[in-house]
């Protein structure tokens, strides 16, 4: 290796590990050099294996004595495979077009952790909850990121004195995604209602 003066007193204070795996010990302790052109000697001249020059075992294979079948240990063992994804906010999206009077309940509780690190919830409810809505209503709740135990129940007053109020929606846990669109439409006999998101 040629250096140039500028970074010969950095190589010549250097110091260097070497590892040999293999071969021969009174060959290869020469490897200990600062001299790479030694060293491409050493391993030039030692790369043909023999009974002074063993080879070392970089990957082998077990085999059964009694029939050479590759031994191998058969084994199952339950994991759980978490996937995590991070955002920075959740947009909720509430969309009402259907024939009737509806209203949207959302809660979530939001977390912190104390100085312990024990998890701190706050249970928090959209303003909007419990309020009659008439069509077309559409308006976006900005969840933030530290959202969980997402609840939607979307309800539709069917008119019928039996049966007031009838629940469309009622989803615990909604995931907490980019962007939610929770829409409800139909008539008041056959609603429709479904969560998307992207």
């Amino acid at each position: 290796m040629e250096t140039s003066g500028q970074y010969k007193d950095i190589f010549e204070e250097s110091t260097f590990t070497a590892v040999v795996l293999g071969g021969d010990s009174k060959e290869h302790n020469k490897v200990v050099t600062k001299d790479f052109n030694e060293i491409r000697n050493i391993i030039k001249d030692n790369a043909e294996l023999s009974l002074k020059n063993p080879a070392y075992p970089i990957s082998y294979t077990s085999t059964f004595l009694k029939d050479n079948a590759t031994a191998a240990v058969h084994n199952n063992t339950d994991y759980i495979e978490t996937t995590i994804t991070e955002y920075s906010s959740a947009k909720m999206t509430l969309d009402h077009y259907g024939a009737y009077v509806a209203q949207f309940d959302v809660s979530w509780d939001e977390f912190i952790f104390d100085q312990n690190g024990k998890e701190v919830l706050t249970h928090k409810t959209w303003e909007g909850s419990g309020r009659d809505k008439t069509a077309h209503f559409s308006t976006v709740i900005l969840l933030p990121p530290n959202s969980k135990n997402v609840k939607v129940v979307a309800r539709e007053c069917t008119g019928l004195a039996w049966e007031w109020w009838r629940t469309i929606i009622n989803e615990q846990n909604v995931p907490l995604t980019n962007e939610i669109k929770v829409s409800i439409g139909g008539t008041t006999l056959y609603p429709t209602a479904n969560i998307n998101h992207n």
